[in-house]
């Protein structure tokens, strides 16, 4: 009896999923799909933000306000709010929305997300970008689309990037370097670590499963410069044991540890050998998109991001409001410009190198200082300055 009860029961559920299978899919004729109007510009800066990028003295801004600035998460950008309508002739509401996101107005190549609900927020699009969108809602494998609607990311750098985990991290490219060029955006990126420490390291940051699908998935992270101190380099243990980058085996990992300790990395012997590491690995095109880090991504980072931006030519002024504006993170205790412009470190390194631009200069203290060669910084410069 309690088998033939159980062939009953086996029966009758396969005549429910044969019933099921034989239903008629209703999809709707006639379907419209509107895109809500958007301003014609849009910021990715919030207001705190913009206060300190617009501020006649950052340093001075910070200097007095060091108890709040550092220990705050406000380097995220706004996102791009996207947000539609949908009207069919049998009111059926979709099983879900297709939005793809192109800067070609055939939307070739395209972002392509994905959403439930008639908004969504984008995030970590490129500045001064003119993109274009669409939105197709899907009814059992059916889709109909919206026109292809357009809109812009406003030009002020930096271009701060939302990686959940990961507190400080932003696009290197996207300024204004004169004459008609622009550093690259999509190409190298700074970053507080990818996983948690050990030893002394006790800063938290470390990517979530959606964190470090933004970094692989959409901004297409390839390499991963990891600036801590290893046991086989000190004898002090920062990255955790880790020999291969924390995004994956896909994503080539490059341990190029140095000291820091609020000294010039620059002018420390034990730090040449993995400076010049660094720059090799940005003079070989095939490593891009590029990230490095540190720990919070502030001195060791904030050093190499700074030298680089001078060296592929960004202003003195914008250098170092892309180095306080770590200062937004939260990044445990603020960085100041009164730190780095000793007479021992980069900045006045660079002020006092032979050469009639910053850029000159900027490669002749790294030739001068460390010996990286001059083809190997000329061959980043072409990588990373887009005519």
């Amino acid at each position: 009896m309690k088998y033939k009860n159980k062939l009953v029961r086996t029966l009758s559920l396969l005549v429910i999923i044969l019933s099921s299978c034989n239903k008629e899919v209703i999809v709707p004729k006639e379907v419209s799909v509107i895109n809500d109007e958007l301003p014609s510009s849009l910021s990715i800066h919030t207001e705190e933000q913009k206060e300190l990028l617009e501020s006649e003295d950052p340093a001075y801004l910070i200097e007095n306000n060091s108890a709040s600035f550092g220990r705050m998460s406000n380097s995220k950008p706004l996102p791009v709010s996207l947000s539609w309508k949908e009207e069919n002739d049998i009111d059926q509401a979709a099983d879900e929305y297709v939005i793809k996101i192109s800067e070609s107005s055939d939307l070739s190549n395209p972002l392509i997300y994905k959403a439930k609900e008639t908004t969504f927020d984008v995030y970590n699009l490129k500045i001064n970008t003119q993109y274009y969108y669409s939105v197709s809602s899907n009814h059992s494998g059916h889709y109909f689309s919206s026109e292809i609607n357009d809109f812009i990311i406003e030009e002020s750098a930096p271009r701060n990037l939302f990686i959940e985990g990961v507190e400080n991290c932003r696009d290197l490219g996207g300024w204004n370097i004169g004459e008609g060029r622009t550093y690259k955006q999509g190409m190298i990126y700074r970053t507080a670590q990818f996983n948690y420490g050990g030893g002394l390291n006790t800063f938290i940051s470390e990517p979530t499963s959606y964190g470090k699908s933004v970094l692989v998935d959409e901004l297409k992270i390839k390499t991963d410069i990891d600036l801590r101190r290893t046991v086989a380099f000190d004898g002090e243990d920062e990255v955790n044991g880790i020999s291969s980058s924390p995004l994956g085996n896909e994503v080539k990992y490059v341990s190029a540890p140095m000291y820091y300790g609020r000294k010039n990395i620059f002018t420390q012997e034990e730090n040449i050998d993995s400076i010049k590491l660094f720059f090799s690995t940005l003079a070989d095109e095939s490593n891009y998109p590029i990230a490095f880090h540190c720990l919070r991504g502030t001195d060791r980072t904030g050093a190499l991001a700074y030298v680089i931006g001078a060296l592929v030519g960004m202003n003195e002024e914008d250098l170092l409001l892309d180095y306080l504006f770590s200062d937004l993170a939260n990044i445990s205790t603020p960085v100041k410009k009164s730190t780095i412009d000793g007479d021992d470190f980069y900045i006045k390194g660079i002020q006092n190198s032979d050469g009639d631009t910053l850029s000159i200069k900027a490669k002749n203290y790294l030739m001068n200082t460390v010996g990286v060669s001059e083809d190997t910084l000329n061959k980043i410069i072409d990588i990373l300055v887009e005519e």
